[in-house]
């Protein structure tokens, strides 16, 4: 069962080299250029919500709380690098999704992200169920999806409708009971082994 969506999260999330928090008003400048970068759109089947979420940022959330569209910060400079999400879809799943600003490709972000929102879904909400899609040409994204423990599960003709054309894309899940018996942190600190407090 999940925890009840009024349950306070703790937040920010905290990796080895990243934090994931809420949006702030001075992220929005730089999610409005990551969202117009021409990189970034090229596999983005899906509109990002994180700049409608930057530009609510601060005001009061109305009712229980359904998505959560976070920041993506390195730790060691502050700086902001990209964005996350997860949004709940039916009772006890959700889908997961991020982008990166494409000078921060390559560096093992992506599947340090992942891997903490998987754990953020399927161990502090609860979840039984986590889902992403992924362009069916973004080979880089999908094997950040598998490294964080998703499985290929099928693939979807035609999924979405975005920026003049229909999207075929890969789907992937990953459940509780898989997670809870392979990859769930052996630690329950919300810092990654080998981390550090600065």
């Amino acid at each position: 069962m999940s925890r009840s969506r009024r349950t306070p999260v703790p937040l920010p999330l905290t990796t080895a080299r990243l934090l994931v928090r809420e949006f702030v008003k001075s992220d929005v400048p730089l999610l409005r250029a990551l969202g117009a970068d021409p990189r970034v759109r090229e596999f983005a089947p899906v509109e990002s919500r994180a700049l409608a979420a930057a530009e609510r940022a601060g005001r009061p959330q109305r009712g229980p709380r359904r998505s959560w569209e976070l920041a993506v910060v390195v730790r060691r400079t502050g700086k902001l690098i990209g964005a996350c999400d997860l949004a709940l879809a039916a009772p006890g799943q959700a889908d997961i999704g991020y982008m990166l600003a494409p000078r921060h490709w390559g560096h093992g972000y992506g599947t340090e992200l992942a891997r903490a929102l998987v754990d953020f879904g399927l161990g502090d909400l609860g979840l039984r169920r986590l889902s992403a899609i992924v362009a069916i040409e973004n080979e880089r994204s999908r094997r950040v999806l598998e490294k964080a423990g998703l499985r290929w599960e099928g693939l979807l003709r035609r999924h979405v409708r975005a920026g003049g054309r229909s999207w075929d894309c890969h789907h992937y899940v990953l459940d509780r009971a898989t997670w809870t018996r392979a990859l769930r942190p052996a630690t329950p600190s919300r810092i990654m082994p080998g981390a550090k407090e600065r």
